[in-house]
């Protein structure tokens, strides 16, 4: 038998493979510098509660009280995060808002993993998880003004 004629089919595959699409996931958005606005089931009155992470310190807003506090990560890249020194500001609001700042808190003070996939964070602890997106992939989300 002729060996062009088996090539043909080996052939076939590999070019059938690189027309294939690709299936990579987009490149994580960085954890610092990026505005990451939680996800809730019901959109908040007014500013969206977020997250901004940078040189080990941690601000934010709930949708009711500023936060703030300190993290540090692992240095290997493991996904591992250790939150210390979370504080927020004092104001009372509405239940919904204070249940929300008590969700983001208590996640916080608990965390011990993230994860970032293309525009979205992941906080996991033992109180919960928060999912956040960063603020680029966030402009599609409604925000209610008040």
């Amino acid at each position: 038998m002729n060996r062009s004629v088996l090539a043909l089919p080996a052939l076939a595959l590999a070019l059938g493979a690189c027309a294939m699409p690709s299936t990579k996931e987009p490149v994580p958005l960085p954890l610092a510098g990026t505005k990451w606005i939680l996800v809730t089931e019901r959109k908040l009155e007014g500013e969206q509660p977020y997250l901004e992470f940078g040189d080990g310190a941690l601000s934010g807003y709930s949708g009711c009280n500023r936060l703030m506090g300190r993290y540090v990560m692992d240095a290997v890249g493991a996904g591992a995060i250790v939150f210390s020194q979370v504080a927020s500001s004092k104001r009372m609001c509405d239940a919904v808002s204070m249940a929300v700042e008590d969700r983001i808190l208590a996640t916080l003070r608990t965390s011990t993993s993230l994860l970032i996939r293309g525009n979205t964070l992941r906080l996991d602890g033992s109180a919960g998880s928060l999912t956040l997106v960063g603020d680029g992939a966030a402009s599609n989300v409604p925000k209610v003004r008040p």
